[in-house]
């Protein structure tokens, strides 16, 4: 099990699978956890205001984009060290939050973000060390399984916590999935490098594809409205609806459901052309964003929570196999690096702009707001369709192989 050495007996692969399903789930578990009750915690135990909340988050995904990109620097022991102490690191945060205050929560955020960053990258890595190419897109394929069902049961199990017991409090409940992790730190395998990697380069620039373009759009599409959600959704169904806790993390458990429900069909259903999907998507996303700034009703708002879980599902899935069929194998690992940057780029500035955005205006307004970028992004990709000068490869009709999907 250490190091990237092959598995070599059915002992070995079945414990090498239930090592990755064992650790997906408890990161991303706990951590979607975070995403969503910190902000509530903060909210109102801590009386931060909506900037302040939108700050903290912001906080969070800042130390996971640093330790994501430290991460990405260092050789494969250094990485494994790293590995084992950010995962102590990761279950100490989680307790600690049960002890915060104003002050403290600041660093309690900053070390969940940062184990988060050195985690997450690497669990994704030992998913795909496997040297039999049909045995190693099964196991990422049991990978994305266990990561979408991590999305459901985190709210789920939270909202029965929180129906018994304070916000403070849940997150104790939380805390043994960051002790699984520590404990199983040094079973996680690593790839050997026996050199250094030759740098990318040569070729047109990343962003002259076409499908690398389109793959942004889709991930700004989907992801826009999801880090606004997560972080001041739940608090808007509070005060505009008075929905208790456990109501609440039960809304995002439907979120996640509906994209786990989209992401399950599209893992049975091959993808040919992408753009018809990339239009639904977009589509869906202009509906439910609509539906969220009309909501009257809690009925209503969790309806449109649902809704939005589709391009939340099909979202980060499409946008991979776009990348993918733009790319020839060795310039993919650069157009995945600033395709990730993008990603917690924008984990930074939503709760950011939300949080300023509003202190002048309320949470429909903030969410009617972004519809237009959607539509205007809708658009580029239409005429993106109209112009289409490039190789087949970049977003064909072949179903590519299967990517990890977060």
């Amino acid at each position: 099990m250490r190091g990237g050495k092959p598995v070599s007996s059915a002992a070995g692969l079945i414990q090498a699978v239930a090592l990755v399903v064992a650790l997906t789930f408890s990161v991303r578990a706990s951590n979607n956890v975070l995403q969503t009750t910190v902000p509530l915690f903060a909210k109102y135990d801590l009386t931060y205001t909506q900037f302040e909340v939108g700050l903290l988050m912001a906080t969070m995904s800042a130390f996971a984009l640093v330790a994501t990109l430290v991460n990405s620097r260092v050789g494969a022991r250094s990485r494994r060290r790293l590995f084992m102490l950010f995962s102590a690191i990761y279950a100490i945060s989680l307790l600690a939050f049960a002890f915060s205050n104003g002050i403290s929560i600041l660093v309690d955020v900053s070390l969940a973000g940062a184990g988060y960053g050195f985690l997450f990258p690497n669990i994704m890595t030992s998913a795909g060390l496997f040297p039999d190419q049909k045995l190693r897109e099964r196991i990422i394929a049991v990978y994305t399984l266990a990561l979408a069902v991590s999305l459901i049961a985190g709210p789920a199990l939270e909202s029965l916590v929180l129906a018994h017991f304070a916000l403070r409090s849940s997150f104790l409940f939380f805390t043994p999935l960051g002790i699984v992790v520590a404990l199983l730190s040094p079973l996680a395998r690593f790839p050997e490098e026996p050199g250094k990697r030759a740098r990318d380069g040569g070729g047109r620039s990343v962003w002259s594809r076409p499908g690398f373009r389109i793959g942004i759009y889709t991930f700004l599409v989907y992801s826009m409205p999801t880090a606004a959600l997560l972080t001041f959704g739940g608090i808007f169904a509070r005060d505009a609806f008075n929905a208790p806790y456990w109501v609440i993390t039960l809304i995002f458990a439907a979120f996640f459901t509906a994209s786990f429900a989209t992401r399950l069909l599209l893992s049975v259903r091959p993808i040919g052309k992408l753009l018809p999907y990339v239009i639904l998507l977009m589509s869906i996303s202009l509906a439910g964003l609509a539906l969220v700034s009309l909501s009257s009703s809690l009925l209503v708002y969790i309806i449109a929570f649902s809704v939005l879980g589709i391009p939340h599902g099909l979202g980060m899935p499409l946008a991979m196999f776009s990348i993918g069929r733009s790319f020839p194998e060795e310039e993919r690992n650069r157009a995945n690096s600033y395709f990730t940057s993008t990603m917690m780029v924008m984990q930074i500035a939503m709760p950011l702009i939300g949080g300023l955005a509003l202190r002048y205006m309320g949470f429909r307004a903030l969410i009617l707001y972004t519809t237009p970028v959607v539509l205007i992004l809708l658009l580029l990709t239409l005429w993106e369709r109209a112009n289409l000068r490039f190789h087949p490869e970049a977003v064909g009709s072949k179903s590519p192989p299967p990517h990890r999907v977060s």
